[in-house]
């Protein structure tokens, strides 16, 4: 399977396609990451970010770019630094950690596709549908064809998106690879998410143990341990750890879902969130917000009906940190426990000590009331509780 600069040459782009059309633009927009102008090198990733991996999804150009990348990988140009929309205040990163978090988004995003067995596939397109399709997708008035995407030959070729990026997988890791022992720290930590998110979508286990004999941070070992429990190994051993990020990370596993240890340390964890969303100088990209949100979405997804008054505390923690911008990221998966009759007729009458104690914590942050932004009280309104202060103060009994 070719890679880097043979697959921009050789592949026929004009039958393949983004999300915004024909990708018959990819030589262009990706040719400058051969090049090292800097300027060419940001646009290229913008092209990568919004067009070839459009909101975490795939198309059939993301497998050809994808083994693109992991071709060019080892080019020493690719050490010099680029700024874009796609690092964290639009700091500068090396363009070889942004484009292997690119590989790992776009193997992240193909798990998405239907696994092998999951659907029945659909009928192979004729070669005269095919042409008829990639004919209206080269057209120049194509990006206003939306009638082109609700075609059945289209279904057709974003299905095939998911075995061609399973069958890509393997060139990834090994592209990969040799980059959980590069010298530097950062680049490690990128090269450890994007060959775990490879060998998921390979079906095979990563070797993670380079990168695990060099690891010399908290935020190295963090990422160590969230890549095996993604790639499902058994992290019980890690819940015992000094450190209570590495702990946290262990309990995040799949293989932990059940372990009461594990949703213990969740809860410890958001005890002082504040400190949770501080702990990494470097943050995993497993937590692509503050780790506050993460760690609440996790113990919400475990816990019962019956834990709301134990996971009282952790509601209360929260509160003074959130506001109406992220209020269903962080204290939002904790309502729902708490209300679990979300939209059902009478959820809010006689409401419980538990629930009341809940509303009420609520009303002592103003952050979480001001302003336009109505995301915390779309949230409110979803569980069936008023998505003002006023209403949820007269539910609280305050």
């Amino acid at each position: 399977m070719q890679t880097g600069p043979d697959v921009l040459r050789d592949t026929d782009w004009t039958r393949t396609f983004h999300a915004y059309g024909s990708a018959a633009d990819a030589p262009d927009h990706l040719a400058p990451l051969l090049t090292g102008d800097p300027g060419g090198s940001e646009r290229a990733l913008g092209y990568l970010y919004s067009a070839v991996l459009h909101q975490g999804t795939v198309y059939s150009a993301t497998v050809p770019a994808a083994l693109f990348v992991a071709g060019i990988l080892d080019r020493p140009a690719l050490a010099a630094p680029a700024t874009t929309p796609f690092t964290a205040s639009g700091e500068s990163a090396p363009l070889r950690q942004l484009l292997l978090g690119f590989l790992a988004s776009a193997a992240e995003g193909a798990l998405h596709c239907p696994a092998p067995g999951e659907q029945a596939p659909p009928e192979p397109p004729s070669e005269a549908d095919l042409d008829r399709v990639y004919a209206a997708l080269n057209a120049p008035d194509a990006a206003e064809d939306a009638e082109i995407w609700e075609d059945p030959v289209m279904d057709a070729l974003m299905y095939r998106v998911g075995p061609d990026m399973r069958a890509a997988a393997p060139v990834l890791y090994e592209a990969v690879h040799p980059h959980l022992t590069h010298p530097d720290p950062a680049t490690r930590m990128r090269a450890v998410e994007a060959a775990t998110a490879a060998a998921r979508l390979g079906g095979f286990d990563p070797d993670l143990s380079g990168a695990a004999d060099m690891a010399e941070s908290r935020d190295e070992g963090a990422v160590i341990v969230l890549a095996l429990g993604q790639a499902g190994r058994d992290t019980a051993e890690f819940l015992a750890h000094a450190d209570p990020a590495i702990r946290a990370c262990a309990a995040l596993a799949p293989s932990q879902a059940g372990n009461p240890a594990a949703t213990d340390e969740l809860a410890a964890a958001l005890a002082d969130p504040a400190a949770a969303d501080a702990w990494f100088g470097r943050r995993p990209a497993y937590f692509p917000g503050h780790v506050r949100f993460t760690l609440a979405r996790a113990l919400a997804e475990r816990a019962a009906p019956d834990d709301a008054e134990r996971l009282l505390p952790v509601l209360r923690a929260m509160v003074p940190l959130s506001s109406t911008h992220v209020g269903a990221q962080d204290v939002g998966p904790l309502l729902r426990v708490a209300f679990p009759a979300a939209g059902e007729a009478g959820a809010c009458r006689d409401l419980t000590a538990v629930q009341r104690a809940y509303l009420a914590a609520l009303l002592g942050n103003d952050a979480l009331w001001e302003g336009r932004i109505a995301n915390f009280r779309v949230h409110l309104t979803g569980l069936g509780l008023p998505g003002d202060r006023v209403g949820i103060s007269a539910l609280a009994g305050v």
